[in-house]
């Protein structure tokens, strides 16, 4: 709404117009999910990309501050009409320093978990044992670069290393 750079200055300079445009999208999502979660959906899809290669694009107090809060209730609004409604977070790059949070505030699962970015094994050994990981293919890599065979093979070997009943000690 406001272009990226104006965004994150925003944040830390506006707190007052964020708060307030959040509000009006938080808003717009609660109403979303309530919709989806009557309509029957079995998954309420969430996504934000705050992940960059090699850090968040906001630090995690921001996003606790700003987009955590706001996340639980749009959970908490589908939840209210479905309480088995699982939650997908969708956040490209390193995300690693909230993933605890996610998890807390009822993420299912994440996706991509992105090879090129992070160690998909790493977050299986961390959280696996309480959140689905949904992807970890090379996004960048494998699927832009590589065949259709690389691809598949990728996909096998994340399918024997990170499934559900592959816990990594």
């Amino acid at each position: 709404l406001r272009g990226l750079e104006t965004w994150l200055l925003d944040l830390v300079e506006r707190p007052e117009l964020a708060h307030a445009l959040l509000d009006r999208l938080r808003d717009m999502c609660v109403s979303n999910a309530q919709i989806l979660a009557h309509a029957g959906v079995d998954i309420l899809v969430l996504d934000d990309d705050v992940g960059m290669p090699t850090s968040m694009i906001i630090g995690r107090d921001l996003w606790a501050k700003y987009l955590k809060p706001r996340m639980v209730e749009i959970i908490a609004a589908g939840r209210a009409i479905n309480p088995d409604l699982l939650v997908l977070y969708h956040s490209d790059g390193w995300i690693l320093p909230i993933i605890d949070e996610l998890i807390e505030i009822g993420v299912n699962a994440l996706n991509p978990i992105q090879p090129d970015v992070v160690d998909p094994m790493e977050i299986k050994r961390q959280f696996g044992d309480r959140i689905t990981l949904w992807g970890a293919v090379g996004t960048q890599g494998t699927f832009s670069d590589t065949t259709p065979e690389a691809v598949a093979s990728e996909t096998q070997m994340r399918l024997e290393t990170l499934g559900p009943d592959r816990l990594v000690l």
